[in-house]
């Protein structure tokens, strides 16, 4: 949730932007409707607007290689709750502070409400549609409230000053200006450390008494006008009632002897539009840091690819697929000027883009001769800094070791690239650390001979993909009950990016559960396993109509708090 300091000041901003649009151009003009809807319409925005975190992510292009399924991190916090300190209390102190004043206007506001109640049961009420007139003798001047007008005992109503005042309230009931009313009260007794809401509380109240003066006034305006200034008493009973008798009079005679349009009246109330649009996109869009994507990637949507040996023209060449690359590590120096980002705005790429980067890594890269004797394969992480220049520099790999020459392979071509595309953070070329997945394969048939049945074929990519059986939101929640922080690694504060790939069969069932990436220890990976093995069946994925096989990835964050 929002600090409450943070929301409270981004939505005193807004308010205050868009109110002083409203005093500048829009203030005592004509268009009182719509000022009205104006009001409360910024209102709305300020109390929403500042609650809203909508993310801009990087525009990506579509993957040319298809990719193993992956889904959004699923994070497992261990928390450890420290000693309160004085900025606790002190925090604490302000919320409390802040709540119990809240909490007392609220209270004035429904006491309030129980005396206009109490005041309706002991008047005399008549049902007159499609208003209730009361009339008591505790009620000091005419005003009304939603449905019900209360009436003095010494206005009288058959003069023509009383048939004016008359004509005042059922403007106030037919427009539903006590919702308005009612909602600003509550509004600014929720939020009473904003000073704007006060300030569009009393406009709003201002632009009823201009809007039923108009509707009551008709073409008797000098009459309307003088019967105001005879009543010059206040009558104020209720903050939530509307009054015939609202001050400042002088507004009021003077919107009604106020026939001069001024210039570029449209033009006023249009230009709030992109006002209102600048105010929600600096306050509800954020850039996407932490993005919950289906790919994990470091810098960049890193594809994996798929390598295939070429002695055997015959021999089927397996798909392209992609696996999930390991998490980011820190960041790191290159020197002492150069820092190294791991997440920029514009991520390095390939010159001629990602389709060029698979042509040159199958153009370039051999499949040792060592592994294809010895059948070895899978998956190398080729981890390099593409620096602002766009040189490849510090070229190694990361994760546990293939062997039989796979990473050396590796290293060499990614060497011998071209330069990069650097890229890009706060309108400077900076020096980026990349993850590249190269997967090596000997064929289908091989590939799949390692996994547990060796008849069936295994898709990576499909037309519907498999799903845990109420979705993503019901694996997290899955996942967050079951999952146990092993006690070793809360020892040792140990964390970390757990991968578990596994098998979806055709029926659902979950096979062939393991881990791959870089090994975390103190228990995690066996935990991340252990729920795993323990899942209901999935929704199987489907392929030309029939259910198959999928190769699955889902990446489990173990992260002390």
């Amino acid at each position: 949730m929002m600090p409450l300091a943070a929301y409270l000041s981004k939505m005193i901003l807004c308010s205050a932007v868009l109110y002083l649009y409203y005093h500048i151009a829009l203030r005592n003009n004509r268009f009182h409707q719509w000022n009205r809807y104006y009001l409360v319409l910024i209102t709305l925005l300020s109390l929403v607007t500042p609650l809203l975190h909508i993310p801009l992510p990087a525009i990506q292009e579509e993957p040319s290689v298809m990719m193993t399924y992956t889904t959004r991190i699923i994070t497992l916090r261990e928390s450890v709750t420290p000693a309160a300190t004085p900025a606790d209390y002190l925090r604490t102190g302000v919320i409390v502070i802040y709540s119990l004043v809240a909490l007392l206007l609220t209270g004035r506001l429904l006491i309030s409400i129980i005396k206009i109640r109490r005041l309706i049961r002991h008047s005399q009420v008549t049902e007159i549609p499609p208003y209730r007139f009361a009339r008591h003798n505790a009620i000091q001047a005419p005003f009304s409230f939603f449905r019900y007008i209360f009436w003095d005992t010494h206005t009288p109503m058959d003069t023509p000053a009383g048939k004016q005042i008359l004509r005042h309230e059922l403007v106030h009931i037919r427009e539903k200006h006590s919702t308005d009313k009612l909602f600003m009260e509550f509004i600014s007794a929720i939020g009473w450390i904003n000073p704007f809401f006060l300030l569009i509380k009393r406009e709003l109240a201002l632009i009823h008494e201009f809007i039923a003066d108009k509707n009551a006034a008709g073409e008797e305006v000098s009459d309307y006008a003088q019967t105001i200034l005879q009543m010059t008493f206040q009558s104020k009973q209720f903050a939530i009632t509307n009054d015939f008798f609202h001050p400042p009079i002088k507004r009021r005679i003077l919107m009604l002897t106020h026939f001069y349009q001024p210039r570029f009246s449209y033009l006023r109330r249009i230009l709030v539009l992109p006002v209102a649009a600048l105010i929600f996109c600096s306050l509800a869009f954020a850039a996407d840091k932490h993005p919950s994507a289906i790919r994990m990637h470091v810098a960049a949507g890193n594809r994996a690819i798929t390598v295939t040996p070429v002695a055997d023209t015959s021999t089927p060449v397996k798909k392209k697929q992609v696996n999930t690359p390991k998490a980011a590590k820190e960041t790191k120096k290159v020197d002492e000027v150069n820092e190294v980002f791991t997440f920029v705005e514009i991520p390095p790429a390939f010159i001629g883009g990602e389709n060029e980067l698979v042509k040159y890594l199958s153009a370039n890269i051999k499949y040792p001769k060592a592994a294809q004797e010895k059948g070895t394969g899978g998956t190398v992480f080729a981890q390099f800094i593409v620096t602002r220049e766009g040189y490849i520099t510090d070229v190694r790999t990361v994760g546990a070791r293939k062997g039989d020459g796979l990473e050396e392979e590796a290293i060499r071509v990614v060497k011998a690239m071209p330069r990069w595309q650097p890229g890009v953070q706060n309108g400077h070329q900076v020096a980026v650390l990349f993850n590249l997945p190269i997967r090596f394969s000997i064929t289908e048939e091989k590939a799949a001979a390692a996994l547990p049945s060796s008849s069936r074929e295994i898709f990576t990519f499909v037309e519907q993909p498999p799903v845990f059986p109420g979705g993503e939101e019901a694996l997290a929640r899955y996942l967050s009950k079951n999952l146990q922080y092993p006690a070793a690694a809360v020892q040792q504060k140990a964390g970390g990016t757990v991968f578990v790939q596994f098998l979806v069969e055709a029926d659902g069932a979950i096979n062939a559960v393991t881990t791959v990436g870089a090994k975390k220890g103190m228990g995690l990976e066996d935990e991340a396993i252990r729920v795993v093995k323990a899942m209901p069946k999935w929704k199987p994925g489907k392929q030309n109509g029939r259910e198959v096989t999928v190769q699955f990835n889902l990446p489990v964050r173990f992260q002390m708090q």
